[in-house]
């Protein structure tokens, strides 16, 4: 009969597999794991992960559907687990599907109207979606510009005064947050671009 043991021996040697890039290794081990203890969320969130970094490899959006069903599952049994849910969420801009999510935690909300997690998770994603609006004019090339110097370069400037104030200050200490959603939206926002350049110099 499988043991704890054996569950804790097999995340040891996908977690060995995914730093020596091995990720085809490291999903075998962690599937193995789930055989054993299919509810385990440690196993999921890493799995998820394993194919996440798969999909941004291969820019194969299977993978990324399969790091979303772990994500998800994580959630599900562990509604007050913050790492699953912004992997959900940055998952989910590389999916173009924040407009889903939102819909999808506004509902976990009103299931669990009390979890700061899940309401900070819409906040985050309300933030996104606005900063993610498209020009409605492609002939616009000055507002793009001013818009490319704002997110480049003042954008992060706002996120890291109220971050410091509310860590400096415990009166204003809700300003924390409000940084940590503005640099998370800026981190993304580096990442799409980053992407999409890539995709460029390939073409």
């Amino acid at each position: 009969m499988p043991t704890n043991e054996e569950i804790l021996t097999y995340i040891k040697q996908g977690d060995s597999f995914k730093q020596s890039d091995n990720l085809t290794a490291a999903i075998s081990e962690f599937q193995k794991a789930l055989k054993i203890a299919p509810d385990n969320v440690e196993v999921l969130y890493k799995l998820g992960q394993i194919y996440e970094i798969k999909g941004d490899q291969e820019e194969e959006s299977a993978f990324y559907v399969l790091s979303q069903h772990a994500y998800e599952k994580v959630v599900t049994k562990d509604p007050n687990n913050a790492e699953a849910h912004n992997a959900l969420i940055t998952l989910g801009v590389k999916q173009n599907r924040i407009d889903e999510l939102i819909k999808l935690y506004k509902e976990k909300l009103t299931k669990y109207p009390d979890n700061k997690i899940i309401a900070d998770s819409v906040k985050k994603l309300t933030t996104i979606s606005f900063v993610s609006i498209p020009p409605s004019s492609t002939d616009r090339g000055d507002r793009r510009g001013c818009a490319k110097i704002f997110l480049d370069y003042i954008f992060p400037f706002i996120g890291i005064v109220p971050l410091l104030l509310g860590t400096m200050i415990p009166k204003i200490k809700i300003l924390q947050s409000l940084g940590i959603i503005i640099l998370l939206t800026y981190l993304l926002y580096k990442f799409s671009t980053a992407k999409k350049s890539s995709k460029r110099k390939k073409w």
